[in-house]
């Protein structure tokens, strides 16, 4: 049943006030046109769009290959741990606005080594920003640098050398960018070695691939996450491994549309993985680029999806429990999002077991 106007209105008022946490966002994902066109005068760089509406209107992507051709365009105004950092916190500074009180953000240090920089500019400049935003707005986190799984298994294989000194740096490593073609079997190994590090395993499958992507994810790589995984449906069986061992899932509902994976959000699959009883959370993914940070993203589901505030509140449940925080971390995030739940008398939709 349609939520009438004061319900709609608190149910937004709520989406803001609740202590959130994120675990599925891209550092340059957060680039806006606006700060992507001020890095480049800063470095002295032209891009190849006259001015921010042109580079707005080109936010319109066919698929996921498209989009990441465009997103590597957005890292070449990158020249430093500084502007790192910039991108980084002005991310953390709309988390401090949006009360999301943890987050883990995927990078990557194969784009810019391939620029010419060391991996340490990289892990200086997001890690910089993270040590301030815990200090001036008391969020946690860290970084999750990730494969470049187009790019073959020898730059992971080197990817994996240069991390290795700084893993008490990181908080896992994943598998990103285009899937089709490029199933996460082909990276047993070297995700084995890290595994040996003591580095933990997330991966990007059943995005575009099919559910045996995921498979593979669980079971030759062995993560503790995967990020995103809407394709599990496909697979009874496999669904059923995924809600008994309760590996979570971080479901990007704007990015899908963005991308072409469902023609609208009432179409995506959400409230079937609910139902399923999965492990499921909510993210942005690449909030410039698909419109929409993770609240836009909470709030499209409820408009769109049939979702309410209850659903919502168990998804975040589900989200620090997903979370690399540590014990006591994640019983401080509980006890803020318990505090809530009962300051608002809200249920909790607790759809996975």
């Amino acid at each position: 049943m349609p939520q009438t106007h004061s319900e709609s209105a608190r149910t937004e008022d709520l989406i803001a006030l609740m202590p959130k946490v994120e675990l599925h966002m891209h550092v340059e994902g957060s680039l806006e046109p606006e700060q992507m066109f001020a890095l480049a005068e800063k470095n002295g760089l032209r891009l190849p769009w006259p001015d921010v509406d042109a580079l707005k209107a080109a936010y319109h992507f066919k698929d996921l290959a498209e989009f990441v051709d465009l997103f590597i365009q957005g890292t070449q105004v990158v020249k430093s741990a500084e502007d790192l950092y910039a991108i980084t916190m002005a991310y953390l500074q709309k988390c401090h606005r949006d009360n999301i009180r943890h987050t883990e953000v995927h990078c990557d240090i194969r784009t810019y080594v391939d620029y010419g920089f060391p991996a340490e500019m990289v892990l200086d400049g997001i890690g910089g920003a993270f040590a301030d935003a815990r200090r001036n707005f008391g969020i946690t986190g860290g970084m999750l640098p990730c494969f470049i799984r187009h790019l073959g298994v020898e730059k992971a294989e080197e990817d994996l050398r240069l991390l290795a000194p700084y893993r008490d740096r990181i908080l896992a490593v994943g598998l990103a960018a285009v899937e089709v073609g490029y199933p996460p079997a082909l990276f047993k190994d070297v995700f084995a070695r890290a595994r040996d590090m003591g580095i933990r395993a997330i991966a990007h499958a059943g995005e575009e691939g099919d559910p045996d992507y995921i498979r593979q994810a669980v079971e030759d790589i062995q993560v503790q996450r995967i990020d995103h995984g809407i394709r599990c449906l496909e697979d009874p069986v496999l669904t059923a491994i995924l809600r008994e061992r309760r590996i979570p899932l971080t479901v990007c509902p704007f990015s899908n549309v963005a991308l072409g994976v469902f023609p609208r959000l009432e179409d995506h699959c959400l409230p079937e993985m609910l139902s399923a009883g999965l492990n499921v959370s909510i993210h942005s993914d690449d909030p410039a680029f698909f419109g929409g940070y993770l609240v836009d993203n909470m709030r499209g589901v409820v408009e769109h999806c049939g979702l309410d505030i209850h659903d919502l509140v168990g998804m975040q449940y589900n989200a620090i429990a997903s979370s690399f925080a540590d014990d006591t971390r994640k019983a401080a995030l509980r006890a803020e999002l318990d505090a809530f739940v009962a300051e608002h008398g809200l249920a909790v939709n607790r759809h996975s077991a």
